[in-house]
Formats: C-alpha cells, structure tokens, sequence
C-alpha cells in the first residue's frame, strides 16, 4: 500500500504536477487542503481561477481521479461557504470561515469555475471531506485534538460520525459541535481552548494522544518536516514545509522533497 501525501497547496499548482509527475506508481493520494490564499503573486504561483480549474479537473477528470482523497483546509471553506448565487453576486467576509487571504473578487473566481458550472454544496459535500484513515495514520488539515472527543465517545465516532455530520450542515453556525469544524483557538485569534480540525496550531495547541493514534496534519508551516513520539501508537507528523510531500508505504511514514526545490530525500526510519 502506497499513499502520497500533499500539504497545503496556496495556490502551488506546479508543485502538486510535479510530484504527480514523479510518482507514478501509488495507492492513493491524500491532499490535505488549503487550495486557495498565496502569500505570493503569479508567476510564482497559479492565479485563483487556474487554481479552481486544476482542482476541478483533479477531481473530476483526471486519469486517477478515483485514488484522489481530497481534505478541507480553513482557507478552502470561506471559498466554499460563498459558492453559491451567480458570480456577479456580491460578497461579504463571514466570520466563522474568515482567513486572511480572502477576497470578494477570488470568491467570484470560485463561482465561475464551480457554482456557475452547477458545482455546487452537494459536489464539495462527495468529493470533500475533514478527515480520512489509512495505513493506521489519521489525516486531517490541522489536526484532532482529545477535546474534540465528546464525553463517551471515541475517535472514530468523531471521524464517522460527528466531522461528517458537522460538513454536510456547516452552514447551520447553531449545531453543537460546530466549532469542531470552524473554531480557532487564541493562538489563532479565536475563542475556543483549541481550534477545530481546520485550525488547531501544531506549536501551541497540537498534543499526541493515544486516544487519537498517529496523525498526519499541516495548516501550520515550519522550516523541516517535524514528528513527535517516533515508532509509537501516538507518532504524529507536521509537514507543511511547503518543499516536502508524505510518503506513507505499508504504514511507514517517509518524506520526500517536492521536485524543483533542490532539497534531498528525508527517510525516517
């Protein structure tokens, strides 16, 4: 079994093509969102209507579509969340989705590509999703945290259950568990005591937990790709370097430099 794991794209098309191109051979991919919101400008990076139209045709067109598992990252959901109306229709910021970044005029982009071509809730709510399982790793944007579990509850009740639930209402701020979903913790500026899986912090809010089991995650980016409690049931991975992709092979974790970013292979043993 071979997964590969791509960290928060922001616009870096040339980066998920290039290790597309270089590994040909793989089980599935796992992307783990954050399409939109490039600290940087064209050329350096895709615009925000090329970006749309490449993850459209990821996820509909390509030869390998059907190994795509595509996750959701905080800068996806505003994007998502204004994906509806002509893309003429005005747009305001929204507060439970907010990140820096957004624009009314990239949310219009996303329109174009999406919603005017009848792309609308129920195409994120099949092709989208918070959180996956594979090769004994849990994948997620940011990460879960034991304060996601609900009292009597355990993990996979919040992965099968509970995060779905959450994505297929996530126009509904009443639900009890939302903030599961939207909520950030202070170190991100919000009020929670840890952010949900689109916004807990790997530095100040992540633990390991053997409630949880191994993790895969990116959202906050560091230099190196970093693991915490190697070669145990709680060994958890950052690797939003925005150089490096996941290889996880037969459930061991390696990492690899992207093609182009003149970084040599990591293996962690």
């Amino acid at each position: 079994m071979k997964t590969l794991v791509i960290l928060d794209v922001h616009q870096r098309v040339h980066c998920v093509k290039a290790i597309l191109e270089a590994e040909k051979n793989y089980d599935e991919v796992v992307f783990l969102g954050d399409w939109f919101d490039s600290f940087y400008e064209p050329p350096d990076v895709a615009g925000m209507e090329e970006t749309c139209e490449y993850l459209r045709y990821l996820v509909m067109e390509h030869p390998n579509k059907d190994k795509f598992v595509f996750l959701l990252g905080n800068h996806d959901t505003s994007y998502i969340f204004h994906n509806r109306g002509p893309s003429t229709t005005h747009v305001t910021k929204t507060y439970d989705f907010y990140c820096s970044g957004f624009t009314a005029s990239k949310a219009k982009k996303f329109r174009k590509v999406f919603y005017d071509e009848g792309l609308k809730d129920p195409f994120f709510f099949k092709n989208f999703k918070l959180a996956h399982q594979t090769q004994n790793f849990i994948l997620s944007h940011a990460g879960l945290h034991e304060r996601h579990i609900p009292v009597g509850k355990d993990i996979d009740i919040v992965i099968n259950y509970i995060l779905p639930d959450i994505w297929k209402n996530f126009r509904d701020f009443t639900r009890p568990h939302h903030w599961l979903m939207s909520g950030a913790g202070h170190s991100r500026g919000g009020d929670c005591y840890v952010g949900g899986v689109l916004w807990l912090d790997w530095r100040m809010e992540f633990e390991a937990s053997e409630a949880i089991g191994r993790q895969i995650v990116g959202h906050t980016t560091i230099k190196m790709p970093e693991v915490i409690h190697m070669n145990t049931n709680k060994e958890c991975w950052n690797l939003d370097t925005e150089k490096d992709y996941g290889i996880i092979i037969d459930g061991l974790m390696t990492t690899k430099s992207i093609p182009g970013t003149n970084k040599e292979t990591l293996r962690h043993d």
